[in-house]
């Protein structure tokens, strides 16, 4: 796994392996500066408000204007992963470069100002339809779909003359399946393979509570199993070992995030889910080089609870990382709480003679 990638399940940015007390320090003080910061700016514009006047307020990332002002919506879907998305605010232009799809971001808008917002396929993805759509009050009144390579779609007017588009809906918010040329899913089961050589030896049982799972902690190369923060590192345990300067074996637990559950319906949800899981991870533990290739999936009974396993060959080309693969292994459990609990268990080929630890971490789960 790449180590250089501080994201967490649901892709939001994290502090790697900075110590917890640095990272309360560092929110302090930037706590105090922004404090400062808003004396300095504020205090003069209060000052110059004319009696009964005051300057508009921004909460929760909205604009909250007086009078007409319309609440703009910019969604961007499309049948890749990934894509370049730039757009306007009430305050300037924003961009977000290889942001994951589907993207939904909401402002308030003064009636006269103009909004555009502009989706551009990433020519890595492969050829693919990106589209951009514009609600206004949650109204479809804009929407542009292109395809291929560098495909681009533009959408946009003013806020207030705006009308509704006839026989527009909004598009799935589902993510897309982003089936790239190389990569393959398996909607067959086929087992999981019994890996040649001894592996890790086990170092004894280790327990998730958030994630209500127990499972062994292996010995050898690999470090200690320790807590982590699910808010910053995606998981509530993990167990590591640097397998070269930007790389690392990694064994991680916790909690399915709930922005998959909706694919967690159907008699086939937990495949489905195991497959979303693994989708996640590729996405935000791996850079945009990565093809994933299922190996295996099967269903497994864990303390006779239903669950399921897909193994993942993660194919990647990384500047400085002599690994070209990693085998990627997504065990997701119904724990029956409200949301399943997963185990994932990465290991680049670099270390294969490892890869029977996936076969020991897999016989080892146990619902705690």
């Amino acid at each position: 796994m790449d180590t250089t990638r501080t994201f967490s399940a649901a892709g939001r940015q994290t502090f790697g392996r900075v110590p917890a007390g640095l990272r309360v320090a560092g929110g302090l003080l930037t706590l105090l500066q922004i404090f400062v910061g808003a004396a300095l700016i504020l205090g003069p514009a209060i000052a110059d408000d004319a009696p009964g006047q005051r300057a508009g307020s921004i909460a929760g990332g909205k604009k909250e204007g007086t009078g007409g002002d319309v609440e703009i919506t910019y969604l961007i879907t499309g049948d890749r992963r990934t894509a370049d998305v730039s757009y306007q605010t009430p305050h300037g232009q924003e961009s977000k470069d290889g942001a994951a799809l589907p993207f939904r971001v909401t402002f308030r808008f003064d009636r006269e100002d103009h909004t555009h917002v502009q989706v551009e396929n990433l020519s890595r993805n492969g050829a693919g339809n990106v589209m951009c759509t514009v609600l206004a009050d949650g109204v479809v009144v804009r929407q542009s779909s292109e395809f291929g390579k560098h495909a681009i779609a533009i959408c946009e007017g003013f806020a207030g003359l705006y009308k509704p588009l006839p026989g527009a809906t909004v598009p799935p918010t589902t993510a897309p399946s982003g089936i790239l040329p190389g990569e393959a899913r398996l909607t067959k089961v086929v087992a999981v393979e019994r890996y040649p050589g001894t592996g890790s030896p086990v170092a004894r049982r280790v327990t998730d509570p958030d994630a209500h799972l127990s499972y062994a902690e292996l010995g050898g190369a690999w470090n200690n199993s320790r807590r982590t923060d699910p808010q910053l590192d995606g998981f509530s345990r993990q167990q590591s070992f640097d397998t070269e300067p930007k790389w690392e074996a990694l064994i991680a637990s916790g909690v399915v995030d709930g922005d998959l559950m909706d694919q967690a319906t159907g008699r086939d949800r937990l495949r489905v889910l195991t497959s979303a899981v693994q989708d996640s991870r590729q996405i935000y533990n791996f850079d945009e080089s990565v093809r994933g290739r299922d190996v295996a999936s099967q269903p497994i009974k864990v303390s006779g609870r239903s669950g399921w396993v897909i193994v993942r060959e993660m194919h990647f080309d990384k500047p400085g990382v002599q690994a070209k693969m990693d085998l990627s292994a997504v065990i997701v459990v119904d724990t029956g709480r409200v949301r399943p609990s997963y185990l994932w268990v990465d290991l680049p080929e670099s270390h294969k003679k490892l890869w029977p630890d996936i076969n020991t971490m897999i016989s080892s789960l146990r619902v705690a």
